[in-house]
């Protein structure tokens, strides 16, 4: 068999077994979603609690299906600084890397692939709060089978991207996660204070407990909210686009990065602001890319899955922001703020494609080198649950 053969035969094998192993667990998440609406709807807890379990299997899922068919190594590159050394380590009694981050948290990131996200979700994984990840998402994907349904029980947010229509549903799912942050939403039994005319549900307002307290809280559920302020990922048409925006708004473009939204991410933080702990910022490279190319055009799905190409190394580069020390309340301050941090990850991602990665002084940084994986018993987890289901459904079948 010639080489090239035996590629192809490898990679149809990857792509076929990855289609079954999703599509499988997906059947098995919906399975196990609808058993928990029927048994624990009133049970509120116990409710959550699985539909958790759902969320974080899915990101297990995802995972194992990405570290056979695209098995980079990840390298985590955090700010001493502003996170302090040793938040990530190489946990060898997990056999994968770990992480103590805040409980409450906005992540802020550039945008380069699709596969950006399932990164993201992977480093709230690192500090077991994959079962707590809240993601914005096009209202459109609410409607594909399964997978709008189980998204839908995750609590993702789904956007019509109009604010005259988004903002009471956006406004009432930050409020109610922020008050069941700080252990006074309907997660612990809780009831509004009051509904205003307009529909927005507003919870009671009392100052959260410390970030120990809550972590050792069991009425306290945290939360750990992805967003994308660039809106999408770049590409050559993005780029022009955000070019002419540039121009329009007299901003300076980036090379590296778009133009980021500020009135989703403002707007967040400030209803977010009683309980947040801390606002992430992290800067996503992929080795093979580069100066003057997109990842995008690098890493599709069709590329990873058809072809085999995937970046060998995930750079990852974490830095925090207090709520203390960002001009919310300011919008032009606020604005401000966000395109500096949008310069320096920009002078970042020049400085990392020309030395391959994001170490910088070593006083100033601390790095962790690991495979992109999950713990070895959640492997067997992503075998079991499918064949599970699938047997389930061949008894109910022959019954």
């Amino acid at each position: 068999m010639s080489l090239k053969l035996f590629r192809t035969v490898k990679q149809t094998a990857i792509l076929l077994i990855s289609v079954v192993v999703f599509l499988e667990s997906c059947v098995a998440l919906c399975f196990i979603q609808i058993i928990t609406i029927i048994l624990f709807k009133k049970n509120t807890k116990s409710y959550q609690k699985c539909m958790d379990f759902t969320k974080k299997y899915f990101l297990i899922m995802l995972t194992a299906i990405l570290s056979v068919a695209a098995p980079s190594k990840v390298r985590i590159t955090t700010c001493n600084n502003t996170i302090g050394k040793n938040v990530f380590f190489m946990d060898h009694q997990k056999g994968r890397i770990s992480s103590t981050l805040c409980p409450d948290s906005v992540v802020i990131c550039n945008h380069q692939i699709y596969t950006d996200w399932i990164y993201l979700w992977w480093i709230a994984y690192t500090s077991e709060l994959a079962g707590r990840v809240h993601i914005m998402l096009k209202k459109s994907l609410k409607s594909i089978p399964l997978l709008g349904f189980g998204m839908t029980n995750f609590n993702f947010l789904f956007m019509n991207r109009k604010w005259a229509h988004d903002r009471v549903n956006l406004i009432n799912t930050l409020k109610e996660l922020d008050a069941n942050a700080r252990g006074l939403g309907p997660l612990s039994s809780n009831t509004p204070v009051k509904t205003d005319n307009d529909g927005v549900v507003n919870w009671d307002s009392r100052v959260h407990p410390d970030v120990r307290e809550k972590k050792t809280n069991s009425n306290c559920w945290p939360y750990n909210f992805l967003l994308f302020p660039e809106g999408t990922n770049l590409t050559y048409d993005t780029r022009c686009k955000s070019l002419k925006y540039a121009r329009k708004v007299n901003k300076q473009p980036f090379k590296h990065l778009l133009l980021p939204h500020v009135t989703g991410l403002r707007f967040t933080l400030e209803t977010l602001e009683p309980s947040l702990d801390a606002v992430y910022d992290v800067t996503i490279g992929y080795s093979g890319v580069q100066n003057s190319s997109y990842a995008a055009s690098h890493y599709s799905l069709k590329q990873i899955f058809l072809e085999g190409k995937f970046p060998h190394i995930v750079d990852i580069y974490i830095r925090s922001y207090e709520l203390k020390n960002i001009p919310l309340r300011d919008e032009e301050a606020f604005a401000e703020w966000l395109y500096n941090v949008w310069k320096e990850k920009d002078e970042l991602l020049e400085e990392y494609y020309i030395s391959g990665s994001f170490k910088q002084e070593s006083n100033n940084t601390s790095t962790v080198v690991d495979k992109f994986n999950v713990s070895p018993s959640e492997y067997l987890l992503v075998g079991m649950i499918p064949c599970i289901t699938f047997l389930f459904i061949l008894k109910l079948l022959a019954a």
